[in-house]
């Protein structure tokens, strides 16, 4: 195992430990709330949904690779091909989300949760590729990607819980 990697253990611990749980709490933030999730009106809810739903998945991911053993180029090449597979249904979801109307919610909102996971997007690939070439400097950024990751995740669940709550009206 990178010696680099080593050092990231404890942190990549914590990592898969924190995302895991969020994701767990995610499911049965949603669950509760299924009913208007699926209606075809909030379409831009269930695009943010997916959006947080990725951003934890992406941090559980990033997580398990780092602490397997394994070079740091191999680590790099891993991250970068999971940031690219993300990338797909991430474009899917903000295109459905911003396209979407009826919700009776800000829409700034929504474009700025958009417009920052292409930015955290852009940053995944560029440190990805960072520590594909051996840069171990580089893996402070991966963490941080990870960390933000759950962050904006946990914001973005929050916004969620009471854009839907509003809606949850009988």
């Amino acid at each position: 195992m990178s010696e680099e990697l080593v050092l990231w253990h404890d942190f990549n611990v914590s990592l898969v430990t924190a995302s895991a749980g969020l994701l767990g709490l995610l499911f049965v933030a949603l669950s509760i709330h299924v009913r208007v999730l699926s209606t075809r009106q909030n379409a831009e809810l269930r695009a943010v949904a997916r959006t947080i739903f990725l951003g934890y998945v992406l941090a559980l991911a990033i997580g398990f690779l780092a602490l397997m053993p394994q070079t740091l180029s191999a680590f790099g090449l891993e991250v970068l091909v999971v940031v690219l597979g993300a990338t797909l249904p991430f474009a899917a979801a903000a295109r459905s989300g911003l396209r979407a109307t009826g919700v009776g919610y800000d829409r700034r909102v929504t474009v700025i949760q958009f417009i920052a996971g292409f930015v955290l997007f852009a940053i995944s690939i560029a440190a990805s590729i960072g520590v594909f070439v051996g840069e171990a400097a580089a893996l402070f950024f991966v963490a941080g990607i990870g960390v933000l990751s759950l962050v904006w995740g946990v914001f973005n669940t929050w916004e969620l819980i009471f854009r839907v709550q509003g809606l949850d009206q009988p």
